[in-house]
């Protein structure tokens, strides 16, 4: 009787490890990337005829995987920032593990349209904002990168993994 009870007990606790076991094993989801899984700076900074380049870059912080779709918001604070999406390169699932990075490249003109006051063209910016794709809380970094001309214009492209 004694062994019946000890072979039914490992049969139960046999069949529930080979039902628990792969729900343990399983990797977890990843979920999108956002505030509070990113860190962000503007990183390699590019100039030539009156235009300039910088990429927003984002660093996974978290020790989970995270998913980025499509284009962030970007805006300077302080200073007019009217942003066009660009489609070089289009929209695409980047999947970023812990400590991956991924960047939107921003650009902007230095020249000023006929109708700005000139040097500086627009009020200078010491700080922007971006929110990841799909979220409400922006990341913010630092601005020393001048005035944008042109109103504010800016293009950004959609997140590429780096």
């Amino acid at each position: 009787m004694f062994i019946n009870r000890v072979l039914v007990a490992a049969g139960v606790l046999a069949a529930v490890g080979a039902v628990v076991a792969p729900v343990a094993s399983a990797s977890p989801a990843s979920t999108r990337c956002n505030n509070t899984t990113l860190s962000a700076a503007l990183q390699n900074p590019d100039a030539g005829a009156g235009q300039r380049y910088a990429q927003f870059v984002v660093t996974n912080t978290s020790r989970g995987t995270c998913t980025l779709y499509g284009h962030g918001g970007f805006a300077l604070v302080g200073a007019p920032t009217n942003l066009t999406w660009t489609a070089n390169p289009g929209s695409s699932l980047v999947t970023l593990a812990p400590g991956e990075k991924a960047a939107m490249t921003l650009h902007w003109a230095a020249v000023p349209a006929d109708d700005e006051p000139g040097w500086p063209c627009e009020p200078v910016a010491t700080s922007a904002i971006s929110i990841p794709p799909d979220e409400t809380v922006p990341l913010a970094v630092s601005w020393s990168y001048g005035p944008v001309c042109q109103h504010g214009q800016m293009d950004a492209s959609a997140y590429y993994k780096l």
